[in-house]
């Protein structure tokens, strides 16, 4: 009779990735496992936790840094002897914080070839992944997290967020976003929001498939509005709106009443299913 097979358990996984396109390696510390290997910063996803939610504990617990957005990269299933785990790496660009090696640890920035000589390059999983490095490339806005400083943030932590389009210079709609919302947008080059109704992060495009390509960020003169130039993708005329239109500002005043003057583009009981 064979043996059961093992319920995975979730880990969250750091590759933290510096302007010099280099990436962070730190040492397994005394005690556990695989002590004094080489390996992605990261730990077990605790209950009720996302993947970037773990990350970001575990990465200030571990190296006391805060990190910007965590952006999925690749999710690995490996048999260890003592453990069944399901690996979720994760591309960090941008932190916050001087390094410091709580769990008396090593830490080492690498490129490839990995100097580090015991670890991550004789584990079969983690020298596939440093073998990928290749697709290590930074994003454009996210060198520190200085400019996220700048930014004014209201009581709640927002900033409001306007949505230009690109060529037409039409405005889109209007929303907000935190600071991870603002990290992510510039990191992916996508617009994402903060949806204060859902009390989430909100990848314009997620459900409707209208994703939003940014082209620029720009901050107001009083460092309290973020203006986005973008490129409305998913259908042709672009439909930003969520009643179908090409802009959410349809409605004009006209002789004491507000006025729809756009067409509806698309049903919006056939976008959002």
């Amino acid at each position: 009779m064979s043996a059961p097979e093992r319920v995975p358990v979730d880990v969250a996984v750091g590759v933290l990735i510096d302007a010099q396109d280099r990436f962070l390696l730190t040492s397994r510390p005394h005690g556990k496992v695989y002590a004094g290997y080489w390996e992605f910063p990261g730990g077990k996803l605790e209950a009720g936790e996302s993947v970037e939610q773990a990350l970001r504990r575990e990465l200030h617990e571990e190296l006391g840094i805060e990190i910007g957005a965590a952006q999925p990269w690749k999710v690995e299933l490996v048999d260890y002897p003592h453990a069944r785990v399901r690996l979720h790496f994760c591309k960090v660009f941008a932190w916050r914080g001087e390094f410091q090696m709580r769990e008396q640890q090593t830490m080492a920035w690498q490129q490839l070839p990995v100097a580090c000589r015991a670890g991550v390059a004789g584990h079969a999983t983690g020298a596939r992944m440093v073998r990928a490095g290749a697709g290590f490339q930074r994003r454009h806005y996210t060198g520190s997290m200085n400019w996220l400083d700048a930014v004014k943030w209201d009581a709640n932590g927002l900033v409001p967020a306007i949505a230009q389009e690109v060529g037409s210079n039409d405005v889109l709609m209007f929303a907000f976003m935190n600071r991870e919302a603002l990290a992510k947008t510039a990191e992916l080059g996508q617009a994402v929001y903060f949806s204060r109704s859902r009390g989430r992060l909100w990848h314009k495009g997620e459900e409707s498939g209208h994703i939003q390509k940014v082209h620029e960020l720009r901050l107001d003169c009083d460092n309290d509005v973020v203006l986005m130039k973008v490129e409305q993708l998913g259908h042709e005329p672009g439909i930003a709106c969520h009643t179908g239109r090409h802009s959410c500002f349809f409605q004009l005043l006209k002789d004491g009443e507000w006025i729809a003057v756009e067409p509806v583009l698309k049903d919006p009981a056939s976008i959002y299913k």
